[in-house]
Formats: structure tokens, C-alpha cells, sequence
């Protein structure tokens, strides 16, 4: 069975399971040009569906997995995440409901062409600020939802203001961390200063949820403030779209050697979606400012 016989299997399968309900498979476009393909199911009296991506599940047939426990996989998944009463859709409507929960996160301007034509964005050396909000609701539970230009259209505001209000309202959401390596390699430490290891000339940059933490290279404060510790300038490696790692120069390798590791890291170990950038950033002290340190391909 082919993956389109296989989504049509799991569309059919649906459709007789829930025989009122709306059964569809729609395509959705992720960071870096990631395509998933979406399950929706949608009851009567229900205005909004959780969406089950179904790529893994196929993975995991050609894997041998029978088709009969993928049904019943997906459609348990689906009955824990259901809303089974209306969502009120006049909350995305309303800016001013909306304007303290916009955020903003950090993606890869290359690898998303077809994204960025869809989405209000402001670029930032290889990268693109954009946007999302957050909602909490009994129904849905805490969700984040990507800002559309469809949305600034409704809400008659430019990215600038978006930006404006992103840079007050993360702040205040998420905040941010800057941890040892060494932390985060022994959590149980009972000294906050372990002994000098390669770990220890290594820090981590996100905020407190570890979401979309990378974006924390947009306060440029902080980075003043951890040159100023430093008494030095540093290097940024885009760990992934979540954290960075924060490096001073003087006890640095190469950023010929930093590159090659950024390559690698994203190739062997960081998720699809999640890579961030092949580049290797540049925080100079003295001029307050984060630029290119060393081009991927030089």
C-alpha cells in the first residue's frame, strides 16, 4: 500500500467510525518546508477539531505495524483530544482579547519561502521574526496559533506593531534563562560553580518554557549584559528554533571549527523543523551588535 492508498484507508476507516461527522485530510506546510499531512475530524455541533498528523503512522505501517491498531491509535488519540462544544471564534477576531498574548519566535528566512509569503514577518540577519499568540481555553486547552497577514488585515496593524508588543509580551510570558552546560548536564550539583571542564566555557540561551527559546537573541540588553559578565565577546551557535549556545571567543575554537560542529549537529541531531540556522553568530561587545561570524559555505 502506497502512502496516498494508505491516507485514504485512514480517511475511510474515519468516515465509518464517525458516521455524522466531517472527515478530512488536509496538507500542512511547518517550519522549514516540513509537509505534514492532517486528520480532521469534526462532529456536529463542534467548530474546531485537533489535527492528527498521519507521515509517522505510515513510517510505522511500512514498519510493520498492522493497520487495525493504527485505527485504533489514531482514533483514541483523537477522542483525548477532541472539543466537543463550540470554540468561541470571536476571540480571534478581537485584537484587544488578543494583543497581550503575541509573541514572537525565530525560523530560517531560506528554508521558508513558501511560509513567509503567508505570514507578517521582520527579517534579522539570515533569520525571520515572526509572530503567534497564545490561548487558553477550557475547551481547547493552551494552544499557540501562527499570525497570519489574514490576521493583520482583520486587525488593520503592521508587523512593526506586532513586533512592538512581542517584545514587551515574551518578556513578560516566557522570559529567559542563561544556564551553564554545566547545569543542565548535572541538574543535581550541589555547587552552582563546578570545576572547569569544556562544559563550563558553554552556555544555554532560551526562556523558562524552552519553546521557541532562540528568539531570546532578539533582547539585546541581555546579550549586552552577559558581554559585560563576560568581559568578552561571544559566539552564538543556533543550537535549534528553541536555544542557543552562547560561547566567549577568547576560549573558543575556530569559527571555522564551530561551523563545521553547527553543520553536523543539524544534519545528525536536530530535528527537521527544528533547525534554526548553519550559521555561526558574532556578539561584539563594543559595538552592542550580533552579526554573521563566518558564512555556511566559506
Amino acid at each position: 500500500m502506497n502512502y496516498s492508498e494508505f491516507l485514504s484507508a485512514i480517511c475511510s476507516h474515519m468516515k465509518n467510525r464517525y458516521m455524522d461527522a466531517s472527515v478530512s485530510i488536509h496538507p500542512v506546510l511547518k517550519n522549514n518546508n516540513k509537509r505534514l499531512d492532517g486528520l480532521l475530524i469534526l462532529q456536529p455541533g463542534e467548530n474546531i477539531a485537533p489535527t492528527i498528523y498521519l507521515n509517522s503512522y505510515y513510517t510505522r505501517y511500512r514498519k510493520g505495524t498492522s493497520l487495525d491498531r493504527l485505527f485504533e491509535e489514531i482514533a483514541s488519540l483523537y477522542e483525548k483530544h477532541r472539543f466537543p462544544s463550540l470554540f468561541d471564534l470571536s476571540l480571534l477576531r478581537d485584537f484587544e482579547r488578543i494583543r497581550n498574548r503575541i509573541s514572537f519566535r525565530l525560523i530560517n528566512r531560506a528554508s521558508n519561502p513558501e511560509l513567509l509569503a503567508d505570514i507578517p514577518y521582520l527579517p534579522f540577519l539570515d533569520l525571520a521574526i515572526v509572530f503567534f499568540f497564545t490561548l487558553e481555553d477550557e475547551i481547547i486547552g493552551n494552544s499557540t496559533v501562527l499570525i497570519h497577514n489574514s490576521h493583520l488585515n482583520l486587525w488593520e496593524i503592521t508587523a512593526k506593531e506586532l513586533f512592538r508588543l512581542a517584545q514587551t509580551n515574551s518578556r513578560f510570558l516566557t522570559g529567559y534563562e542563561i544556564i551553564p552546560m554545566e547545569r543542565l548536564l548535572f541538574p543535581d550539583a550541589k555547587k552552582e560553580t563546578l570545576p572547569p571542564s569544556s562544559a563550563s566555557e558553554i552556555f544555554v540561551l532560551s526562556n523558562r518554557t524552552r519553546v521557541f527559546g532562540a528568539a531570546c537573541l532578539l533582547y539585546d540588553d541581555i546579550l549586552a549584559s552577559f558581554a559585560g559578565m563576560l568581559q568578552d565577546d561571544f559566539y552564538v551557535l543556533p543550537s535549534s528554533i528553541h536555544e542557543v549556545l552562547l560561547l566567549p571567543v577568547k576560549r573558543s575554537p575556530s569559527p571555522n571549527s564551530l561551523l563545521e560542529m553547527v553543520r553536523e549537529v543539524n544534519e545528525q541531531e536536530v530535528a527537521p523543523e527544528d533547525i534554526l540556522s548553519n550559521q555561526v553568530y558574532l556578539y561584539r561587545a563594543k559595538d552592542r551588535q550580533l552579526g554573521i561570524a563566518l558564512a555556511a559555505g566559506n
